[in-house]
């Protein structure tokens, strides 16, 4: 094969090994021949980085890169340092893509002449499947209307604020030095990274078909409570803010910087704090929530007006937050992880 036109970057970390071959598979079902698939174990210390040999030793579109372990952000850089493609799209190893996906984008992407193509979300539950609503319209977004992207990334329902289904020009990320911060860890990395990438963005995409497929999984990071990951979360919402006042779009990004945090405090509470997944008595959860609510930057965000977009149930959650009805959050947040369970 000559040179990928696209290259797939896959991290790699204690991923079940059902969903890293459907991932791999997925990638190698690929319509668009001229891909290449960087696999980046990132020191998983089961059986990812065998699996991965076994697919490279089949495939030559393959390259396993093994490295220690360094979080999510520096597994994806070592894949994009390492790309060859004209184009890089990320695929985190537990979710997979349609067949067309990277056909489809590429083509996209070489029509209408765009820095970055966008796609459709589809989440995936373990009997069911939800395909996220997008409200950006399928089009190409050209000049101040890339201005307009950017501050939808910080609103929560836009569904783009993700690395993963996109296909990203490779020669844009490079003159802009835009590579993920590998200071922050799981949490809203994401976020921060597309807000960088879009600042100097002239051109892109939205294709509104669900190409993309995410795994929803209630032992994951993102959906279980661990407090290093409240903080983690924290710490990329502090380098968001401390970004935000160098941009040029410093004032449309503003406006929603405090709603955008609002879901982060709820989510923390429902499926953080007061889970069934934190075993810890309730006392001590509500201690240590009322420590988490101290944080200036959530003093801040929970004073905001802008509760746009914010539905009824968040509503009622940021109710009892800002009464301390913390009891009753404990209820909720049972109930919650009963419902995600039962899809």
């Amino acid at each position: 094969m000559g040179t990928p036109l696209v290259s797939i970057i896959v991290p790699v970390y204690r991923v079940p090994e059902q969903y890293l071959r459907a991932c791999i598979e997925s990638c190698q079902r690929q319509t668009l021949q001229e891909v290449e698939i960087l696999l980046v174990d990132d020191g998983s210390p089961d059986q990812c980085g065998r699996i991965c040999d076994e697919y490279a030793a089949g495939d030559p579109r393959i390259r396993v890169i093994h490295k220690e372990n360094g979080g999510l952000s520096a597994a994806r850089n070592t894949g994009f340092l390492a790309a060859e493609g004209d184009w890089v799209m990320f695929v985190d190893g537990d979710d997979w893509i349609d067949p067309d996906m990277c056909a489809c984008m590429y083509e996209t992407a070489c029509r209408e002449d765009v820095e970055l193509v966008m796609c459709g979300i589809t989440k995936e539950y373990g009997h069911t499947s939800e395909v996220y609503h997008f409200y950006i319209e399928e089009k190409t977004y050209r000049g101040r209307e890339c201005r307009w992207l950017q501050q939808q990334l910080l609103v929560y329902n836009g569904n783009i604020a993700v690395a993963y289904s996109k296909l990203i020009s490779r020669k844009y990320l490079l003159d802009n030095q835009v590579l993920h911060d590998e200071q922050l860890r799981q949490g809203a990395e994401g976020l921060e990274f597309n807000l960088r990438m879009f600042e100097k963005l002239q051109a892109a995409a939205f294709v509104n078909r669900p190409f993309y497929h995410y795994i929803y999984n209630d032992k994951s990071i993102s959906a279980s409570h661990d407090e290093r990951n409240h903080r983690y979360v924290l710490d990329c919402f502090a380098k968001i803010r401390d970004f935000i006042d160098t941009s040029e779009n410093r004032k449309a990004l503003l406006d929603w910087f405090d709603n955008r945090l609002l879901y982060v405090i709820i989510t923390t509470a429902i499926s953080g704090y007061f889970s069934p997944s934190n075993q810890e008595p309730y006392r001590e959860k509500k201690r240590k929530f009322g420590i988490y609510l101290q944080d200036p930057m959530i003093v801040r965000a929970l004073k905001t007006q802008n509760l746009q977009g914010l539905s009824r149930q968040r509503r009622v959650v940021l109710f009892m937050i800002r009464h301390d009805m913390f009891f009753a959050l404990n209820m909720l947040g049972a109930m919650r992880k009963w419902q995600k369970a039962h899809k």
